[in-house]
């Protein structure tokens, strides 16, 4: 199992890496965990306030992995429920993680899993 921090450093890694703009000031990956181990993201970054999506395809898979066990780790005994998150990745290095609680995706996701 990794530690938060390891998780955090891939992340944020593997953004870094597929930023192909030398003068960037911000990425972020928006992440939706819809349970059973399902984890969806997309991505963009900012450079000279112009707004870039970046190409999961060149992110490595094993950020779902990484996500999963983020999402196992924060969510332990019931705490920080979350279903979407955002990372924000500055140029600097600095980073953010924003955990939220989306109550209509939680909806749709038990409407579908009903069907």
């Amino acid at each position: 199992m990794m530690t938060l921090d390891e998780i955090y450093e891939n992340i944020g890694q593997s953004l870094f890496n597929v930023i192909s703009h030398e003068n960037w000031d911000e990425a972020k990956l928006n992440i939706e965990f819809e349970g059973d181990g399902v984890v969806g993201y997309n991505g963009h970054y900012t450079a000279n306030t112009i707004k870039e999506n970046i190409s999961v395809r060149h992110i490595p898979r094993e950020i779902r992995h990484w996500i999963r066990e983020l999402h196992s780790i924060t969510t332990e005994k019931g705490h920080n429920k979350w279903n979407r998150a955002v990372f924000t990745l500055l140029r600097t290095g600095k980073f953010d993680m924003e955990f939220i609680w989306d109550q209509v995706l939680q909806d749709e996701i038990e409407r579908l899993s009903n069907k």
